[in-house]
């Protein structure tokens, strides 16, 4: 090392150039970097979820989505979402505006699309002539099947809102409400015009982008735009609205992501040099180690570029994580440097002291420091591989730029120097208080490996994103008021027969509430030429308006029907529909109904039969559904450039549930197919990789840095005395978790490797100075300082991610900054406590 100290000092000017000029290339690199936020990236290419997202994207206009969620009263809702919707198609990047169900061929088409059994009660209703016939109708449609109720998910949702329009229906009738009569009875037959829960106080409108979130400056453009449009107009209409969805997540990460980098790097600067002037008293000395850090994080930012090209959610934090451990170097350079100047030697003789007594140090721990981080390259996970090559490429450039940076500044500006006093260093009677540390270190560890065990992966992703973010909280209205989870699940069928198939498979299963396909639209020949006689047959027919008739038998009748249907779905499990229908009973609106004077029951039965007779004229007597005559605006829902077929599934719980994701899991294994993927799928794939990769990283890491140690020391004992710091942090940190019930997540569990490289660091500085001056007490004094001065600016690198909104970087800050400062307390008091044990003879 001292050959080494000898050259830069001789050839200061030469090389001085040679860091003008990587410095100036690497600016021109960084200029073309990009960040990418997305979690799609983390995930190797050939992941089968990976691919079936891309072939999607490829194939389909867009598979991401925009949700415009709306809150306020139903009327208002209805007004506003015909306006916005209105105004958001002139924006560009977006392919189609969903706010209205196809109710016009869903009406024209009714028997052609509806089962068996549903036709003989439309057939009942439609040709009802008076209201004695139109209320048995009804008392059909809510009468117990044969064989008894037998509803699934997504049957379930539909008979929910039967009858919650049923219910609207009968206070329409009660009010003698013209249009409300009209309105409720086609909503009870074809669903709801827009898309609008059934207590009608939540809206949504789905924007269906040309782009995918793997386009993130388009994404971000587009997201404002629309909320620029969405926030200013909904004042006009007393409603309150916001965003949410893929693209709006991938958007709001973005933008919280780079807000907390800019927090986390500014705040960890400003702590990093006011401990600088504490420590050497000396503003020019903070200026020489913050420049060549500076040029570090320069040189690395640009080889990003050069070996990635982008960084990602994790390597956009090397900023933070290089501020905050490249310090270190010249920390441990000026340390010395000070010191050997005012024991009298020359600025030259004392750059080369540095050289002899610090510098392998230095590299030694910067070594273990970038293999910490640089296992993470071998990883077969790319989230991880990229992280390893940024941030080992980036210590090792940031040790390169002290070494050779600093010593060039302190050759020219290393004249003048203050006394830096005692601030931060160590000084204390190792001998004196060993037995008290030993002690006090063993019941931490016992503590500690009780609770080890009780630590869990957290699988929720939503745990690591910023709290009181919009998207993610209309993300749990939407399943709270609709029902489904808009993280849904997509699936390629390469033709009809297949997506017909996969529609008859996930119908079966519990987990999903609304299968979207184009299936649900072309129902098989056989049972649309049914439905086309018997439209053919209901709209030909003569119908001569009857009288009243004798009604109120009939409205017994359906409240008896009511009652028996309530009884019957309650013992299938089915509660809250089974109360939904007694309660109606209970509500005596049928009774109320019967009581009504002969001119409220002719103008309502009026209002009903023209309203019949409207529906019967449009209905379709000729032609056969087929992929040729579906409109457009349905068919592009549903059909590829190479005429695949795309297929939608909304769960009917939360993916994000450790345990609805077991019963999501199993219900995916039961299915033929396995082209799906998603959004939620690919989040929970980064979490299973990143969970079994972190393990096998975490012990990759150990055995390579005991390699490294073992040849810097040329000792067995020396390496394992170097190694505890690193090691008892682990356990004492792992039991805090245990004891706090602090999980792991697909963030913070990067900590720990990083943990391993960096806790090493002060043990092998303290031991290198040890065996070269032989007095424990003397190199803790000299190296001591060194040490807590790196591990403040270190924990103050680290710490200041527990300023971030994003949640995982506040848990991974929380980790680091508490590894360090263990591996700190470790070093200073238990290794040298037991290295007084063991030279205790010296």
């Amino acid at each position: 090392m001292k050959k080494l100290g000898e050259f830069i000092l001789k050839n200061s000017k030469m090389i001085f150039l040679v860091l003008v000029i990587i410095t100036v290339l690497s600016i021109f690199y960084i200029s073309k970097l990009e960040i990418r936020p997305g979690f799609l990236d983390l995930l190797p290419s050939d992941d089968p979820y990976v691919k079936v997202y891309e072939e999607a994207t490829n194939e389909f206009k867009s598979i991401d989505s925009v949700i415009i969620g709306i809150e306020g009263n139903r009327e208002d809702i209805i007004n506003y979402i015909e306006n916005i919707s209105a105004k958001l198609k002139n924006l560009e990047y977006i392919d189609a505006i969903y706010y209205k169900n196809p109710i016009d061929f869903i009406s024209k088409n009714i028997f052609l699309l509806s089962p068996e059994r549903d036709r003989k009660i439309l057939k009942e209703l439609y040709t009802a002539t008076n209201l004695e016939e139109f209320f048995r109708s009804i008392n059909v449609m809510f009468s117990e099947p044969e064989g008894g109720y037998k509803i699934n998910e997504s049957e379930k949702k539909q008979f929910e809102y039967i009858i919650s329009s049923f219910e609207n229906l009968l206070h329409s009738i009660e009010k003698v409400d013209e249009d409300g009569i009209k309105e409720n009875l086609k909503n009870m037959l074809f669903g709801d015009k827009y898309l609008i829960s059934q207590d009608g106080s939540f809206g949504m409108i789905i924007i269906r982008p040309t782009i995918n979130s793997n386009d993130i400056e388009k994404v971000v453009e587009l997201v404002n735009s629309i909320e620029n449009i969405v926030k200013s107009e909904s004042e006009k209409y007393n409603v309150k609205s916001g965003l949410t969805g893929t693209l709006v997540i991938a958007r709001d990460e973005m933008v919280v992501t780079e807000r907390d980098m800019m927090v986390a790097t500014s705040v960890s600067l400003i702590l990093i040099l006011l401990i600088f002037i504490l420590g050497f008293r000396s503003f020019r000395y903070m200026i020489l180690a913050v420049v060549p850090l500076i040029l570090g994080i320069i040189w690395s930012l640009g080889f990003a570029d050069i070996s990635i090209g982008s960084l990602n959610i994790m390597t956009v934090m090397m900023g933070a994580i290089l501020a905050g451990l490249g310090i270190d170097y010249s920390i441990h350079i000026i340390s010395l440097f000070i010191e050997l100047r005012k024991n009298g030697l020359s600025i030259n003789d004392a750059i080369i002291g540095v050289f002899e007594k610090n510098i392998r140090g230095v590299v030694a721990g910067a070594i273990t420091t970038a293999i910490g981080m640089g296992i993470f390259s071998i990883s077969s996970f790319p989230g991880f591989r990229e992280f390893g090559i940024v941030l080992s490429s980036g210590i090792i450039l940031t040790l390169l730029a002290s070494v050779f940076g600093l010593t060039i500044l302190l050759k020219k500006f290393g004249k003048k120097y203050k006394d830096p006093g005692n601030y931060f260093v160590i000084d204390y009677d190792v001998k004196k208080y060993r037995k008290f540390v030993l002690i006090a270190f063993s019941l931490v560890l016992v503590l500690s490996f009780v609770k080890i065990s009780n630590i869990e992966f957290d699988k929720n992703m939503m745990n690591i994103e910023a709290k009181g973010l919009e998207s993610i909280e209309l993300n749990g209205k939407i399943l709270e008021k609709f029902e489904f989870s808009p993280d849904n699940t997509i699936f390629i069928s390469d033709n009809l027969s297949e997506a017909k198939t996969l529609h008859t498979e996930l119908k079966e299963l519990t987990v999903f509430s609304e299968i979207d396909s184009i299936v649900n639209y072309i129902p098989a020949t056989e049972d649309q030429i049914i439905g086309l006689r018997l439209s053919s047959e209901i709209k030909n027919k003569e119908y001569i308006e009857k009288d009243i008739g004798n009604f109120k038998p009939e409205l017994n009748s359906l409240n008896f029907n009511l009652t028996k249907s309530a009884l019957a779905l309650n013992l299938i499990g089915q509660k809250e529909m089974g109360d939904y229908l007694r309660d109606i009973v209970k509500d005596g609106v049928l009774l109320r109904i019967a009581k009504k004077d002969n001119d409220d029951l002719n103008k309502i039965q009026n209002t009903i039969l023209f309203t019949l007779k409207e529906l019967r004229e449009i209905l379709n007597t000729k032609d056969l559904i087929t992929l040729e005559n579906l409109p457009e605006e349905i068919k592009n829902n549903y059909i590829g450039k190479t005429g695949k077929f795309l297929t939608t599934a909304y769960t009917n719980g939360d993916i994000w549930n450790v345990d609805f994701q077991k019963e999501y899991f199993n219900a995916l294994d039961k299915i033929k197919s396995k082209n799906a993927s998603g959004t939620a799928l690919i989040f929970l794939r980064v979490i299973q990789i990143s969970s079994k990769e972190g393990t096998k990283i975490l012990l990759m890491t150990i055995l390579f840095i005991f390699i490294v140690l073992l040849f810097d020391m040329k000792s067995l004992k020396y390496a394992i005395i170097s190694l505890l710091p690193m090691v008892l942090s682990i356990i004492i940190l792992l039991g805090i978790m245990g004891w706090f019930d602090i999980k792991f997540n697909v963030v913070n569990i990067i900590a720990l490797p990083l943990i391993i490289g960096i806790g090493v660091d002060d043990g092998i500085h303290l031991i290198h100075r040890y065996r070269k001056e032989k007095d424990l007490r003397i190199s803790l004094k000299s190296t001591g300082k060194a040490i807590t001065m790196t591990t403040l600016t270190t924990g103050a690198a680290f710490g200041s991610f527990i300023l971030s909104k994003y949640r995982g970087f506040v848990g991974f800050g929380l980790l680091l900054l508490l590894g360090v400062v263990f591996s700190y307390i470790i070093t200073v008091f238990l290794v040298t406590s037991i290295i007084s044990y063991l030279d205790d003879k010296n």
